[in-house]
């Protein structure tokens, strides 16, 4: 009689010790802590280099408000970011690229996507969306492009 008030006592006590188990945040790297400080360190170079080339004022940042659950031990975004915004050095070798640099940007910002890799310039900004599951860069027209080319089409 005494044993099946026992028995659910036991299994009520072990959910809610698994349950205040599960409720604790995992611990996080030192590579989580400092995740967002090592992405805007590494893009301000990549910012100052365009500078450099370009003879602009550059800023660049990222959207934090695309990424629901930033990990950068999961995220692969900062190496495209980067690409994209290193390529503008590239664009910057010609006068008509650094012309069009110097007189349409004012800021880049990257972004997580779900809707495909691509870039897009509105007022000055130049918004690089990033898709994990899209990585494939898209352009206005038909097929795969390069960051200098997707670039190159919107200035």
């Amino acid at each position: 009689m005494f044993r099946i008030p026992s028995l659910c006592l036991c299994l009520f006590a072990s959910l809610a010790i698994a349950d205040e188990s599960s409720s604790k945040p995992a611990r996080l790297t030192v590579a989580q802590k400092n995740g967002w400080a090592v992405y805007d360190k590494d893009l301000k170079e990549k910012e100052d280099a365009v500078n450099k080339a370009c003879g602009s004022t550059l800023k660049s940042s990222y959207d934090k408000t695309t990424y629901p659950a930033f990990d950068p031990m999961k995220d692969r975004t900062q190496s495209a970011c980067r690409a994209a915004v290193g390529t503008l050095v590239e664009v910057c070798g010609t006068a008509d690229g650094k012309a069009a640099v110097k007189e349409a940007l004012t800021k880049t910002v990257c972004r997580l996507s779900t809707d495909g890799t691509r870039v897009s310039l509105d007022a000055g900004v130049l918004t690089i969306h990033i898709d994990p599951a899209k990585s494939s860069i898209a352009g206005k027209e038909a097929g795969n492009y390069s960051w200098k080319s997707a670039l190159e089409e919107v200035l």
